[in-house]
């Protein structure tokens, strides 16, 4: 009885640790937007200023296109202004956010399954994953996301494995160009299978070419992968927690020697051990 409050009570206080990170996180977050709040407020006041003053007469053509360019130059330099302002913004936030993250990296790494019960929890990935998938997520110890926009915005996905008999590599890096529309497969790190998993890796590979998470894993140049990178960046790496626990319902609290318990659900299983 001890050895299980004191495992559920050890596995509480870690989630309770990575949700103060999450709110630390947006703490941050919400300062940066007040000071961009402020900067957006000014920025309105004058152009209010600029359209009470009387606009041009009527110009020629000529003069128009002078009037046009003259100002096209006074705006150059305000957008390269902008421009600083913005990626000076988003390095500070970027250094704000990263003790956090470290932190949050390092209480994930003492929870075993933690990624491969984020993921199979997930409504859309779930649907991807098969038994075996779910098995060699099980070697997964940790997931990073990191994005770059200069010169050009990519997004990179390392997820790192413990020794495992599916492959080698201890850590296998995916690179996406993003733009509005989409996430544009730019590199993968291949897979160096283990001998012994070799053949059924590539039975695997040639007998379903449908999107899912072995094929996103094992090559991700066909149509549909992006949407699996999309999910890591956007959702889970954001995020993982709100897919990791699941509290049941209080109709389902069972009785240890007369004292309710709640069941707390790691990846769809309850943890009584």
């Amino acid at each position: 009885m001890e050895s299980l409050q004191e495992g559920e009570a050890g596995a509480q206080s870690e989630q309770v640790a990575l949700g103060e990170e999450a709110v630390l996180g947006a703490d941050d977050i919400m300062a940066e937007v007040e000071v961009v709040a402020h900067q957006e407020a000014d920025e309105k006041r004058q152009e209010q200023v600029q359209r009470a003053q009387p606009g041009p007469g009527p110009m020629s053509p000529e003069s128009a296109l002078e009037e046009l360019l003259a100002v096209q130059v006074e705006l150059e330099p305000v957008n390269a202004r902008a421009r600083k302002a913005f990626s000076q913004q988003r390095e500070k936030m970027e250094r704000r956010r990263k003790p956090h993250l470290d932190r949050r990296g390092a209480i994930i790494q003492s929870m075993p399954g933690f990624w491969a019960n984020v993921i199979a929890n997930h409504p859309q990935m779930s649907a991807l994953l098969t038994d075996q998938d779910e098995d060699m997520l099980s070697y997964m110890i940790n997931l990073e996301v990191k994005e770059a926009k200069h010169p050009v915005h990519l997004c990179q996905i390392m997820l790192f494995f413990r020794s495992n008999p599916y492959f080698q590599n201890k850590v296998i890096t995916k690179e996406y160009l993003v733009n509005v529309t989409e996430y544009r497969a730019s590199h993968s790190t291949p897979i160096q299978w283990c001998q012994d998993y070799e053949v059924e890796a590539y039975r695997r590979r040639h007998n379903n070419s449908g999107l899912n998470f072995f094929n996103w894993f094992s090559d991700h140049n066909f149509a549909g992968s992006n949407r699996i990178a999309e999910i890591l960046c956007k959702d889970l790496w954001r995020n993982p927690l709100q897919y990791y626990r699941r509290m049941k319902p209080p109709e389902e609290e069972t009785e240890i020697s007369g004292s309710p318990l709640m069941l707390i659900e790691y990846g769809g299983a309850s943890d009584l051990t």
